[in-house]
């Protein structure tokens, strides 16, 4: 209700009474605009006079004769028959006959999905020739009730129609006037008559009858078009009626907070058609949210059902008070959780330190709630040896070290021919966060498989350039050394090996003869190997994934030399100790990088013999079938490869034809690829392991190193991508009753590579209309006890006396145990952690051009031990 102008004002009318109230200036005449909040109804525009004291001032509001089957009480009729098919049934008083007694006959569902082309809206009825196929034939009869016209003077047969004709099909209008005993033709057609169409047909032999019937024939049909129709008038005029019934409006709150659900939806249990949504109402500031209304065409007490997403349904017998509105509210109740404490935190000490924390969620609703909880990794800030501070968003923001683009031969064969490639070591360049380098590998390596178990990595085989070897060692990250385990019982390299049940399973690679199918489990706890069933496809640099607790072995090499490639895949059960072929690969590859991520196996890269690859795939075993995925920024093949925090992970081998330091991952949930930060080395055929370690690899050709390092926080290593690594839950899910409670115990662990504060949640899911926030873990992890911070600059001073940092000067460290061998960043700077138990140290410090310096120093858990260097030319 609207009365326009500057002493204006507007409000709504009450919906139980459609009372209103407007407060305006006394002496003046204004303009009242009333529109209906409902469908259907006229906008009335009236002039009211306001004297010297209050006005009433009822209005009425009458129904649009174009919208009459949307308003609320009102329905199309007429001094006959009006029918608009809008059902999927035939109409109440309509009969459908099957003259040819096929089946075919007259429809209301559109089964052909033509749509309606008659020009009318909403369903109407159809024969649809076409849709019942060859070798069919209809002849059938749509036939309206008996209908009275006595008081009728000028009556007629009006309707949409849409006929599409194609050869022997007819559509016949038909009038009887003896209630169907005798019938006579009133329109035959027999060509196309396309909607939108209205046609109308005169009737006056049917003014003032009693018994009249109309009927659409279609007949002579086999396999033609369609004939439809829709809003059919037997008599003079359509009228817009009243209907019985009356309205019911509303609330639906929620029993819990007494608050108002909007989205609820209340349905009347005897008219499943009649019913309403609840609904936000901003406007009308006198009516709250959770609103409903319907018209209801049953009257007197009858039952309605109110439901909501999560709540419990309520129903209830509501009184309709015929051509009125009735008032009733509905309350729905539902569990609903309270979590204390919202957040935990804790502390403790690199590598076995352990916090445990509980929290409690209790159900303080009226309502049972299944509960799910589920671990959800958050980041972390590595703490690093300089004291600066590194979140996973730097990390993977970070362009690490200057790219290197290696321009060096390269070999797919199994071993030089020649013996010691003669190729010489790159040069080392300038070193940069994030990559870490580790502690070197024992001997110069390549073609190594490398996999995480238990918080170690290990290095399977591989060779010198020249010899495969049956040498394997496990890395300690917390220790920072390299081990011997037991040796193969045959030397190999480029296996493919993965984790599986807490075992280590390798198998193929190139033997003495050639590729190998002898398959190998490894046994941590008894350090001991065991052969097991030989793989069926003996092949060598094939690529590997772990899923679904089975090793899969991808493509690879078939000789000596490599080619031709191989695009056979195979499958090994451990538990069946047997081995199974699956569908091929797309391509011919080997050297081709792969990882389980989630159950599904993901693969990129890789050559064919002539041609690098950038093309990927991804294997699902419920499909059984390989499957496009997004091609990688650049082909590449030979790379250290592994899958780490959901995510395939591709670091340096050939790309684009030259030995790089790029990397790039995969992440499955968003089907792309980005950028890793490049790595301190560029190497092809070395090994890679979740953590994300990258261990050993030749600089060009055979020329086999000891380089190793590490891209922090890339720890999560389960194959489904939602575990935290780091900690743990007593509980997975609960049914809690109302008022009930569940404590669930958090127990987070120092087992990680690095130090610094790692983030993480427990997720809370739950069947109620409301969300709760998941329990925040916040933990810091301190360095062991045994480490200490090895720092220092390397600058040079020149002939002239000026002083500069060095950069990509070479810092090597040797212990009693193990070795290190740095590079110093674009500052000449350097920075790791060392353990105290490597003490004492020799640091031997170089750098072309310059005089190598050599001192002896010790690691001090207390305080950093700083060793700067200034270096000399050789000469001036």
């Amino acid at each position: 209700m609207t009365v326009a102008g500057p002493s204006g004002a507007s409000d709504y009318t009450n919906p139980n009474n459609g009372r209103y109230s407007l407060t305006l200036p006394a002496n003046a005449t204004y303009t009242l605009t009333v529109v209906a909040q409902y469908p259907g109804y006229q906008t009335v525009t009236r002039e009211v006079v306001v004297a010297g004291r209050n006005v009433v001032s009822n209005v009425s509001v009458p129904v649009s004769a174009q919208s009459c089957s949307t308003a609320p009480g009102y329905g199309w009729g007429s001094d006959g028959e009006y029918e608009t098919f809008d059902g999927t049934t035939t109409p109440a008083g309509w009969t459908v006959v099957d003259h040819a007694g096929t089946g075919q006959v007259w429809k209301f569902t559109d089964d052909g999905n033509r749509g309606n082309l008659t020009g009318g809206t909403g369903g109407f009825a159809m024969i649809d020739s076409d849709h019942y196929g060859t070798g069919t034939r209809q002849d059938s009869s749509l036939v309206s009730p008996v209908v009275d016209l006595t008081a009728v003077t000028t009556p007629v047969i009006r309707f949409n129609q849409d006929f599409r004709w194609l050869g022997s099909d007819r559509a016949d209008v038909d009038l009887s006037l003896d209630a169907g005993a005798t019938w006579t033709n009133v329109l035959r057609q027999a060509a196309n008559v396309r909607g939108p169409r209205v046609t109308e047909i005169p009737i006056p032999q049917a003014a003032g009858q009693s018994q009249v019937q109309v009927r659409f024939h279609y007949y002579e049909a086999s396999y033609e078009w369609w004939w439809e129709v829709d809003n059919v008038l037997i008599g003079s005029q359509v009228t817009c009626e009243p209907t019985n019934g009356g309205l019911v409006v509303g609330h639906v709150r929620d029993a819990n907070d007494n608050g108002y659900v909007n989205g609820a939806t209340v349905t009347s249990d005897g008219r499943p058609a009649e019913s309403a949504v609840t609904a936000a109402t901003p406007d009308d500031t006198g009516l709250a949210d959770g609103f409903f209304w319907l018209f209801s065409s049953l009257t007197g007490p009858h039952g309605f059902t109110a439901k909501a997403g999560s709540y419990v349904s309520q129903s209830k017998d509501v009184d309709v008070e015929a051509d009125w509105t009735t008032s009733t509210s509905f309350q729905l109740t539902a569990g609903r959780l309270a979590v204390q404490p919202s957040a935990l935190t804790g502390k403790a000490r690199m590598p076995n330190g352990k916090v445990t924390k509980t929290f409690t969620v209790t159900n303080t609703g009226g309502a049972p709630v299944d509960v799910t909880f589920g671990e959800r990794d958050g980041g972390f800030e590595i703490l690093r040896a300089d004291g600066s501070r590194m979140t996973r968003e730097q990390i993977l923001g970070s362009a690490g070290a200057p790219a290197q683009r290696l321009d060096v031969p390269t070999s797919f064969a199994a071993k030089s021919s020649m013996g010691t490639d003669a190729v010489g070591a790159a040069a080392v360049g300038p070193q940069a966060a994030p990559w870490t380098d580790i502690t070197d590998y024992p001997a110069n390596v390549m073609d190594n498989a490398v996999v995480a178990l238990d918080g170690k990595v290990y290095s399977i085989g591989g060779g010198n350039g020249s010899a495969s070897t049956t040498k394997n060692f496990v890395y300690d990250p917390v220790a920072q050394t390299w081990s011997g385990i037991a040796d193969l019982p045959g030397a190999r390299n480029a296996m493919a090996v993965g984790v599986v049940a807490g075992k280590i399973i390798a198998t193929g690679g190139w033997a003495a003869a050639g590729p190998d199918g002898t398959t190998w489990s490894y046994d941590p706890a008894a350090n001991a190997w065991t052969e097991k069933a030989d793989n069926p496809a003996p092949r060598s640099a094939a690529g590997q994934a772990v899923v679904g607790g089975k090793l899969y072995a991808v493509g690879g090499c078939t000789t000596s030399g490599c080619t031709p490639m191989s695009n056979d895949v195979v499958r090994y059960d451990p538990v069946a100790d047997s081995w199974e072929s699956l569908p091929d690969y797309p391509k011919s590859v080997a050297f081709v990088s792969c990882g389980g991520v989630a159950g599904v196996v993901y693969c990129v890269g890789g050559n064919d013999g002539a041609t690098a690859q950038k093309a990927g795939y991804a294997f699902d075993p419920d499909a059984g079938a390989w499957a496009p995925i997004a091609d990688a920024p650049v082909d590449s093949w030979a790379s250290s490869s592994a899958t780490a925090n959901g995510k395939l992970m591709v670091v340096g081998g050939v790309q684009a034809g030259l030995v790089s330091n790029a990397g790039f991952a995969f992440d499955p949930a968003t089907g792309a690829w980005s950028n890793l930060p490049n790595a301190n080395t560029a190497r092809y055929r070395g090994g890679a392991a979740c953590g994300f370690y990258k261990i050993g690899g030749s600089s060009g050709n055979f020329n086999s190193t000891p380089d190793s390092e590490a891209l922090p926080g890339f720890e999560e290593c389960t194959e489904a991508a939602a575990d935290v690594s780091w900690f743990s839950i007593d509980k997975t899910e609960a049914t809690l009753a109302p008022g009930e409670k569940v404590t669930v115990t958090v127990v987070v662990s120092a087992n990680v590579d690095q130090p610094g504060t790692y983030t993480g949640s427990v997720a809370i899911g739950e069947d109620t209309p409301y969300t709760v926030a998941p329990v925040g873990i916040t933990f810091e992890v301190q360095p062991p006890t045994t480490w200490g911070k090895l720092l220092g600059t390397v600058t040079g001073k020149g002939c002239g006396g000026v002083t500069a940092p060095i950069a990509g000067a070479v810092v090597q460290v040797d212990s009693w145990a193990m070795s290190w061998t740095f590079a110093t960043d674009a500052e000449g700077g350097y920075a790791y952690w060392l353990d105290r138990r490597n003490n004492p140290l020799t640091l031997i410090v170089a750098k072309d051009g310059w005089k190598p310096q050599t001192r002896q120093t010790r690691i001090n858990t207390s305080t950093p031990t700083v060793e700067d260097f200034v270096l000399s030319p050789i000469k001036c």
